[in-house]
């Protein structure tokens, strides 16, 4: 007798189930595992589901059907994309091998993309106007064809034919050569590649094209055989020493970095620390989590935050993504977990990824994003994602807000079915919270009222002249600072200069620093131009003059 197929509604009940451990865990699965699957849908759910269960498995037994059921999943799943056109789009986006993928990226993902992938990648829609695009096109062209982009043409895709041949791969292809061809800035280039408004598509059963078997580096598989640890001691966790970084080989930190982008874009999502990727760090937290931080390469670093991504991995299975803004003093955090991994340990992860991030980098204040809150944001707003933040100990920074909250939050747990009214939950989300860790530590300060602070700067002294004003200020470095001889810096320490020569020029008295503060200050550069901005962030602190100054500038 053939088995009945897997039902959606049946995968989402199972789901709820796997936070208990025991004989009827095994026995439920049992009743599932094996049985076909018909429904696009439920195809989907039961692929994240598997991955749940390949994360957080209660014994080897069942990581090992899962690890069976998961390879069956995929060849399924390859069957249904290949057996009709309804059937393949059902499965878009879904992140399953061999699924399509239709999105938007940077000109720099599209390229690694291209070559990663190749002939599967193909353009799929510009949403440029078709003026637009004729005068994008005329700076990839040279002079002796911009009479034929002015031609008649019903569309954009009649012109890109006309201009590239009729293949989307190759009009993709063209389009990405003649950006990179220009030989000018990569900012400049991902600037006309966003006027484009290229969507690509990937088509075709591309190996390692999806999130079934990406995995990160795994150490000893963790089984939760107690069942999920929901609760945490936040305190003690921060405290808890860090591990130091596993060792990755070159090709391995590839791989890491490869591996984080392959999940990102076939859930079609991006972050600058995993496309723009200078560096990678792997550190064990325990429990089968692994948790990869991401630095910036100089190119794409900001000026006074350091914006350093992460991707965690549970027993190898992506868990979440996100980043932290770091400045002396505070740091802005914000995560996202996968919708496959949902239902977890997720107050133990966020636990341990602020004592990652406090631990390596000396942070002492986070600062929850407020979009992530629910901030013009209506999933977080209705996720409950702000109660997450309070119940780990972030709080309003206001006392007024400090007294709304609160009283909200008693009521949640006092009244049954109790909902914060909307007016009163977008309030408290538009306002943020913090968890400040050490009392007393560094005052706070806001990086954009720097940024302004430098413009202001560059437009009184210099009347607006930004290349007189950057040549003015490194002139003046040069006479002031002990920099030495400037061709013995590396080139992102040389890098780290120019951007931060304009921020520096704003402080009157820096030549009246002392030489062990102007020693301090040259460190400081050259550690903004780092490898990573780790001993940046470890060594600011202590740079009080330095602080001190900048906070003057922005009063």
């Amino acid at each position: 007798m053939t088995a009945s197929p897997i039902t959606t509604a049946e995968v989402l009940l199972l789901r709820k189930a796997l936070s208990r451990a025991g004989d009827d865990r095994a026995a439920m699965l049992g009743l599932v595992f094996g049985r076909p699957v018909r429904s696009p849908k439920a195809l989907r759910e039961w692929h994240d589901l598997l991955l749940f269960l390949l994360a957080h498995p209660a014994n080897a037994e069942e990581h090992q059907l899962a690890t069976m059921e998961l390879e069956h999943l995929s060849a399924l799943a390859k069957q249904m994309v290949g057996s009709s056109k309804a059937l393949r789009y059902a499965l878009i986006n879904s992140g399953i091998d061999g699924a399509p993928l239709q999105s938007t990226y940077s000109l720099r993902l599209v390229r690694w993309m291209l070559a990663r992938w190749e002939h599967r990648v193909e353009l799929f829609l510009v949403e440029a106007g078709l003026d637009e695009l004729r005068e994008l096109l005329r700076v990839l062209l040279p002079p002796v064809e911009h009479e034929t982009v002015d031609q008649p043409f019903d569309d954009a895709y009649q012109l890109l034919e006309t201009v590239y041949g009729g293949s989307r791969h190759t009009q993709l292809l063209c389009l990405v050569q003649g950006l990179d061809a220009l030989g000018c800035d990569d900012r400049q280039c991902e600037l006309l590649f966003a006027r484009m408004q290229v969507y690509v598509k990937v088509e075709g059963v591309a190996e390692g094209c999806g999130t079934t078997f990406a995995r990160g580096p795994m150490g000893p598989i963790h089984y939760h055989e107690a069942g999920l640890q929901r609760g945490v001691d936040l305190t003690a966790t921060l405290d808890d020493p860090l591990p130091k970084p596993v060792r990755l080989s070159v090709a391995e930190q590839h791989e890491l970095i490869d591996t984080a982008r392959t999940v990102l874009a076939m859930l079609h999502r991006e972050t600058d620390p995993v496309t723009h990727a200078g560096a990678v760090e792997l550190f064990d937290m325990g429990r089968g989590l692994r948790i990869a931080l991401f630095s910036l390469d100089m190119a794409h670093r900001l000026p006074f935050d350091s914006y350093v991504g992460f991707m965690a991995f549970r027993n190898g299975v992506p868990l979440a993504y996100g980043g932290a803004w770091i400045f002396p003093g505070r740091s802005k955090v914000g995560i996202n977990i996968f919708a496959a991994l949902r239902g977890g340990e997720s107050a133990w992860f966020f636990a341990q990824l602020l004592r990652l991030y406090r631990q390596r980098y000396g942070v002492d204040r986070f600062e929850a994003e407020n979009y992530q809150l629910g901030h013009h944001n209506p999933d977080g707003l209705k996720s409950g994602a702000y109660w997450f933040y309070y119940r780990l100990g972030f709080r309003p920074v206001g006392r007024k807000d400090q007294l709304m909250a609160a009283r909200e939050f008693r009521k949640l747990g006092a009244v049954k079915g109790y909902r914060v009214p909307v007016k009163v939950l977008k309030h408290l989300v538009e306002h943020g919270l913090e968890l400040v860790i050490t009392e007393g530590a560094q005052a706070v300060m806001d990086t954009a009222a720097l940024t302004m602070a430098v413009q202001r700067h560059v437009v009184v002294r210099y009347t607006g002249d930004r290349r007189g004003a950057l040549r003015s200020a490194l002139a003046r470095l040069g006479r002031t600072l002990p920099l030495g001889d400037l061709v013995e810096w590396s080139s992102n320490e040389r890098s780290a200069l120019y951007l931060w020569a304009l921020p520096l020029d704003m402080i009157p008295d820096l030549e009246q620093w002392s030489g062990s503060e102007q020693r301090q200050l040259v460190g400081l550069i050259k550690a903004k131009g780092g490898r990573t901005e780790t001993g940046l962030q470890v060594r600011s602190p202590s740079a009080t003059r330095l602080l001190g100054s900048w906070a003057k500038c922005v009063l």
